[in-house]
């Protein structure tokens, strides 16, 4: 087991870092990054930027915007913040919610009763103290490995994480909350004795890695120069990409959005006599793989109910779209018009 340590507070590099690590370097066991972000907003693999943050407020406040390769909603991190990520060999033995729940929950939680704070999972991909969210978990699969990522919020500027994240009314009136610093506290609010100050990273960081030093051997390396070189190669190209973060906005002639309890789901369609062209699909689903497949799937396909039911008939829709079915994105298809 090889945890990777670097001071790299850019987002865009730490997910650079995930990819390389996933696609070149190729490790035969687990692969954990313990990182903190300069003022960041991170997006979700399938969302759309603007409907999710406030770009003018960030742009006047240095917050970084960045998209993550994994699925799930927006999310705000500082250097008050710990990310976590586990990288694993996957296959299709491989039961990628056992990954999250043991390898990231189940530690974050024992680390955290370490220091005097009870937490609980809740949800699809939370975790909860006082039924607050303290973290927020997002898988992806790629190149034979699945990344498992977590951020949790120790001694966050939450005023800023509030005006930076722009929230969906539906989700709130869902969860009958009335804002997004309402959800959202901190765990040094929660944690006892010395640790209540801004020293308490550092202190939680050490608390998960002696939950992942029982799992076996820790090596600790920090990338090489010519590894820094390449994984920048990557933000370059695509994680400080516009292409990449602004994402894909197709001419569309009909849309259409749907949340259900899984997430929500939002279609951008380019229809030409009768027939699919261009399929865009967003939302804060919590996606394994990446939805350009199934958007590529949906090309030359008839707009009419039977015929998008047949194309689907056959695809694994919940490795796309998290929790959510072929019925809830055939649901979604059809009403878009």
């Amino acid at each position: 087991m090889i945890l990777f340590e670097s001071d790299r507070t850019s987002a865009a590099y730490c997910f650079a870092a995930e990819e390389y690590i996933m696609r070149e370097l190729r490790p035969p066991g687990p692969a954990l990054m313990l990182w903190s972000t300069d003022d960041t907003v991170m997006i979700g693999a399938n969302q759309v930027a603007g409907a999710e943050c406030d770009l003018a407020y960030m742009k006047a406040a240095g917050i970084a915007l960045v998209r993550r390769p994994s699925g799930g909603g927006a999310i705000f991190t500082d250097r008050g913040a710990l990310q976590c990520s586990v990288i694993l060999p996957f296959d299709d033995s491989v039961d990628a919610g056992s990954v999250a729940l043991d390898w990231l929950v189940g530690a974050s939680v024992k680390a955290l009763a370490a220091l005097g704070a009870e937490a609980s999972p809740e949800g699809r991909n939370d975790i909860v103290i006082d039924g607050k969210k303290v973290s927020g978990l997002a898988q992806h699969i790629r190149h034979g490995y699945i990344c498992s990522h977590c951020s949790l919020l120790i001694h966050t500027d939450l005023e800023k994480l509030a005006r930076a994240l722009t929230v969906d009314r539906e989700k709130i009136e869902t969860k009958a909350m009335a804002s997004v610093r309402s959800r959202v506290v901190n765990i040094a609010d929660y944690i006892k004795g010395k640790s209540r100050t801004k020293k308490t990273v550092p202190i939680f960081r050490g608390e998960l890695i002696k939950r992942f030093e029982k799992r076996g051997a820790l090596s600790r390396l920090a990338f090489s120069p010519d590894e820094t070189a390449r994984i920048e190669e990557i933000m370059a190209a695509r994680y400080l990409s516009p292409e990449w973060t602004f994402g894909r906005n197709p001419v569309y002639t009909c849309t259409n959005k749907r949340r259900f309890p899984g997430g929500a789901i939002e279609v951008f369609l380019d229809v030409k006599n009768g027939v699919i062209r261009q399929a865009r699909i967003a939302g804060d689903f919590l996606a394994l793989r990446p939805v350009t497949e199934l958007e590529e799937l949906l090309e030359g396909t008839p707009h009419r109910e039977d015929a998008l039911a047949d194309a689907l008939r056959h695809v694994d829709v919940k490795s796309y779209l998290g929790s959510l079915g072929a019925g809830e994105l055939l649901e979604t298809l059809a009403g878009g018009y």
